[in-house]
Formats: C-alpha cells, sequence, structure tokens
C-alpha cells in the first residue's frame, strides 16, 4: 500500500508546476547564488594563495648507446635500450639501491621527486629533480647522474650515457598561483550548490497550484478563480473594477465570484462578510474592496470596513488618504458618525483603519467594535470587514464572533498548505462558517506569467517588521 502511494503521488507531479517553481525559485535565489559563486571563488583564491608552495626543476638530457660494438651503431638497439632504462628507472629508484647512494652523499633523509623520461623514437633520456629548494634539486640531479649508471647497469646492461644538456641551478619555479582554476572551482561548486538549492527547494514547496489541489486540500467550495494582473505604480489606479479596460478578465471573474458569494450569504440571511488570508500579500483587500465595489453596483448598500488596524491598506485602495479611521474610534477619539466616508461608487462606503497601531487585538476585542458593527447591521444591507492574516495574527479570530461567514483568499502558489489549512482550522474553531474560498493571483497557463498587485511587498514588509518587534 505504501508504495502504490508514493506512485501515485508521483503521477500526480506536474512537469508544468514543477517547470514554473523552479523558475520562481531561481528568480528569487539569484542574488544568493551569485553571492556563493563570489564567495566560493574568494575561498579558493585564498586557499591558492595561501597553499602555493614553489616547485623547482633541475633536469639534464643524455643520448644512450649501448656499449657492444656491433650494437652501439644499430639505432633500434639504442632507442629500445633508452626506453627499457625509462621503464625500469622508477623501480631502480624505488629499489634503494640509487636513493641510498645518493641520500648518503648528500646527506639528507629523503629524496624530492625524481623523473625520467624518453624522447618517442629517439635514444634521448632525460633526468628531471623537482624539489621546493632549488640547490637541491640540483645537487641531486648531480648525484642521480654520477650513480645512475653503474646501478642501472645491472638492469638493462652496459650502456654509455653522453650529456646533451643541462639546466644548471634553476632560478624560477616551474609552477605558479593558478587563480583562474580557483575561480573555476568556485564557479562550478557555486553553480552546483546553488542548483541543488532550487531543486531541493522546488520538491519540498507545498503550496497550492491549481484549482483541483485547492480542492484537495480544504473542505469548502471554491467560489471563484481571480487572475493574475500586473502591477500598478503608485498614484494610478488600482486594479480591479475600477480599473480602465479589463485586459485580463479581472473583472468578470469578480462579478462571477460576488454572484455566488452572494448566493451563499442569502442561504442564512447572513449580512458581516469576514475576508482574510493565511498570510500577508495574497490579495485580500484587493479581494474584500472589488467584492464591495461589485456588491454596490449591483444595488446594495454595502460597507467596507478596513479591521486590518497593523497595516490598513483600504484607504490606498480606494485612492482616499486619511489619518484617521477605525482605530481612533476604538481609541474613543473619534465619533461613529465621523467614520463612515462616502465613496464615487454609489452605494459603497467605507470605514479606513486610520495610523497603525500594534495593540490592535485589543483595540478590536473591545466593545466599541460590537457596537459599531451592531449599528451597521441596521443601515447597510452587506458589511465587508477586511482582515488581517488570519493564521499569523489574532486579529481575524477577534472578529469572528461579530461576523456572519467568512470567505478565505487564497493566493496561487503563495501560503504553504500547513498555512491555508492552520488559518481555516482557526476561524473554525471560532464557530465562523465558511462560504468558501477564492483562488487569487491565478496564472494564465501552467507557464503563464505570475503578477503581483501593488503595495504586496510593502504590505509583507510591514508584517515581518512587526513580527521582529513582538
Amino acid at each position: 500500500m505504501g508504495n502504490e502511494h508514493t506512485e501515485n503521488n508521483m503521477a500526480k507531479i506536474d512537469l508544468g508546476i514543477l517547470l514554473v517553481d523552479f523558475r520562481r525559485v531561481a528568480k528569487r535565489l539569484l542574488l544568493p547564488g551569485i553571492l556563493l559563486i563570489l564567495l566560493l571563488a574568494a575561498f579558493f583564491c585564498w586557499r591558492t594563495y595561501r597553499s602555493y608552495s614553489p616547485q623547482y626543476q633541475a633536469s639534464a638530457s643524455f643520448t644512450v648507446y649501448v656499449t657492444n660494438p656491433l650494437q652501439a651503431e644499430v639505432r633500434t638497439y639504442n632507442t629500445a635500450t633508452a626506453e627499457q632504462m625509462q621503464k625500469t628507472f622508477p623501480y631502480i629508484l624505488t629499489s634503494g639501491a640509487l636513493s641510498s647512494k645518493v641520500m648518503n652523499e648528500l646527506g639528507i633523509s629523503s629524496m624530492p621527486k625524481v623523473t625520467a623520461s624518453v624522447l618517442s623514437n629517439t635514444n634521448i633520456f632525460t633526468l628531471s629533480v623537482t624539489s621546493g629548494d632549488p640547490q637541491l634539486a640540483y645537487d641531486v640531479l648531480n648525484a642521480v647522474i654520477a650513480y645512475y649508471p653503474s646501478v642501472a647497469e645491472f638492469v638493462v646492461g652496459p650502456t654509455e650515457m653522453y650529456l646533451l644538456d643541462e639546466s644548471g641551478l634553476p632560478t624560477a619555479p616551474i609552477n605558479s598561483r593558478n587563480y583562474a582554476s580557483a575561480v573555476k572551482k568556485g564557479l562550478v561548486s557555486g553553480a552546483v550548490l546553488w542548483l541543488g538549492a532550487v531543486l531541493f527547494l522546488c520538491f519540498v514547496r507545498s503550496t497550492v497550484h491549481n484549482e483541483e489541489e485547492l480542492r484537495r486540500l480544504v473542505n469548502v467550495s471554491c467560489l471563484g478563480m481571480l487572475p493574475a494582473v500586473k502591477s500598478y505604480q503608485k498614484g494610478k489606479t488600482y486594479p480591479g473594477l475600477t480599473g480602465q479596460g479589463d485586459p485580463y478578465g479581472f473583472g468578470e471573474s469578480m462579478r462571477l465570484l460576488c454572484h455566488r458569494v452572494e448566493k451563499e450569504m442569502q442561504k442564512g440571511n447572513k449580512k458581516v462578510l469576514l475576508v482574510s488570508s493565511a498570510i500577508p500579500g495574497e490579495g485580500k483587500t484587493t479581494v474584500a474592496a472589488n467584492l464591495a465595489l461589485a456588491m454596490a453596483q449591483k444595488g446594495r448598500k454595502t460597507l467596507l470596513v478596513d479591521c486590518d488596524l497593523r497595516n490598513p491598506s483600504v484607504a490606498g485602495v480606494l485612492g482616499k488618504k486619511t489619518t484617521r479611521g477605525l482605530a481612533d474610534y476604538l481609541k474613543g477619539t473619534q465619533s461613529a458618525d465621523a467614520l463612515i466616508h462616502s465613496t464615487k461608487t454609489e452605494n459603497l462606503f467605507a470605514v479606513f483603519g486610520g495610523r497603525p497601531v500594534s495593540n490592535a487585538a485589543e483595540l478590536l476585542a473591545t466593545e466599541r467594535t460590537q457596537a459599531f458593527i451592531a449599528a451597521a447591521r441596521g443601515t447597510f444591507d452587506c458589511i465587508i470587514l477586511d482582515t488581517p492574516p488570519c493564521s499569523l495574527l489574532a486579529d481575524a479570530s477577534e472578529l469572528s464572533g461579530l461576523a456572519d461567514c467568512a470567505l478565505i483568499t487564497i493566493r496561487q502558489d503563495c501560503a504553504s498548505k500547513s498555512q491555508i489549512l492552520e488559518g481555516i482550522q482557526l476561524l473554525s474553531d471560532d464557530g465562523l462558517p465558511l462560504v468558501g474560498c477564492v483562488m487569487n493571483g491565478v496564472s494564465h497557463g501552467a507557464l503563464g506569467k505570475a503578477y503581483g498587485y501593488y503595495g504586496y511587498g510593502e504590505y509583507y514588509r510591514s508584517y515581518k517588521n512587526y513580527s521582529a518587534k513582538k
């Protein structure tokens, strides 16, 4: 059964989703990857600098002839003898017969590196000695030249070696600090580690990518799929029903969502809808504002209340500038009558959050909040509460007793599945019924480009800073 379950999970893996995840994770880790490569390149360069040891080489070349007069004139005999000397040299050197004589004469305890080579198809034989001490390399070379012929005679027979060329005392090292190789190692190592990290994060990502995954995760209805739209700069119209044109179909998707939410709310004569999300950046304010606008356009007198007192955003969504709002009313410094603002859209009214506060949960738990919502019920057909993320803060839970139902905003490939479930569970534990959820920021196709809504970056940072202070 376990193997079958694993195979079924593997079968569900969508290559397109993996590619999208890879692109997103790679983009997010691009700068850390570059820094990692530079750090490793610097490390390998430092190690090359610290571990560098200059090596000097002394060498001498000889022509080799056999001592037999009949064979000495035959080129092949001399060539074969030279090749035989090359092949047997390591054995002669390691046998101790040659090395012991050299070390005794020079008074050294170990031999530096000594090698022998033959120029192809010739009888030219070369001896080389490599050492960190140029004088030692030269002295060992001379000692080897002096003792080698007599030792080699027992292996290759009588030979004669005639000196052709000698390097003399080496004055410059044969090696140098290879920084190019160090940089290459850093590049390759960093790239491999970066790629491994990206692939690992892609496989461990546990977010919702499509409606099918959402349905498997939560036991609530998915009331709508809102397409991703491009970012808007500050000072320009906020994306949604109020924007110029609708190239992404956002308006139609929102109107369909409004129809379904309204239908669900009418089943129990519900008036107050709480809109939340699991984490910041999922577009709950966008959904709440546009849902309120769609309700108003259908002729329902609608009130949009910014209950996200830690990071009030409704005023910015509607293009308003205000420093006073719900937080001031809850503190007792502003009257309820001054809270409600009209908008350019008929039937749509708004209550802004005011200045950000850190004790939002305490303020929302007061009787003034209950009194305000109770009064609003008698005036408006629909009240939409834009609340903070329900899996991070207790603010949404404080409002759950005042709302009739809740709508959860889930942004594609944003919150983890555990965060989504935790948020829904917290609201359910408070006895607040869920009319459903809406999937936001849906890309057009598995490889479609996902865009963010204006203000998400600042919104997320504000929560991050607040959490850090706690």
